[in-house]
């Protein structure tokens, strides 16, 4: 769900630049807008995430995928499920990374859950399986959101 923080400020700066500066009369707010420009490309250089959330988020993927690596292993013909070791201090690119290797192999088990492979696995299995690996995707949601910031639309609109 994540962008790359200099994704996110790139997004920003061509939004002022194509959006909001064409629609600007004023010299003086231009020359604020540019401003804005200038520091968010500033920003893009000298920041990055707090790793904080994408620890909580790791944390949540490896907990579903050891569910899944014990439900999976007596199964005859089932992926191997590589459980990663928890982080101790990791940079934020590190930690970024390691969440979408996590995305991916929680895309590949449902998928091979989906598919015929997995015949041999109980129905309960599958269904406890399954269900560890959409509550890794559901705590990375709930996880972005409660450290998203509440917006201030009705200040914006109004003006205040």
């Amino acid at each position: 769900m994540n962008n790359s923080f200099p994704r996110l400020i790139d997004g920003l700066c061509a939004t002022l630049r194509t959006e909001v500066l064409p629609r600007l009369d004023d010299a003086f707010a231009r020359g604020q807008v540019y401003g804005v420009i200038n520091l968010l490309n500033t920003f893009k250089v000298r920041a990055d995430w707090a790793p904080a959330f994408l620890l909580l988020q790791l944390d949540a993927q490896r907990q579903s995928l050891a569910t899944v690596a014990d439900l999976l292993a007596p199964v005859p013909g089932a992926p191997a499920v590589a459980v990663p070791a928890a982080w101790t201090a990791p940079t934020a690119a590190e930690l970024l990374a390691a969440r979408d290797d996590g995305n991916r192999a929680i895309g590949e088990l449902l998928a091979w859950l989906a598919g015929p492979g997995h015949d041999a696995l109980s129905v309960e299995a599958a269904g406890s399986a399954e269900q560890a690996l959409r509550d890794a995707m559901r705590a990375e949601v709930d996880i972005e959101l409660k450290h998203a910031p509440r917006p201030l639309f009705a200040e914006m609109s109004g003006g205040g």
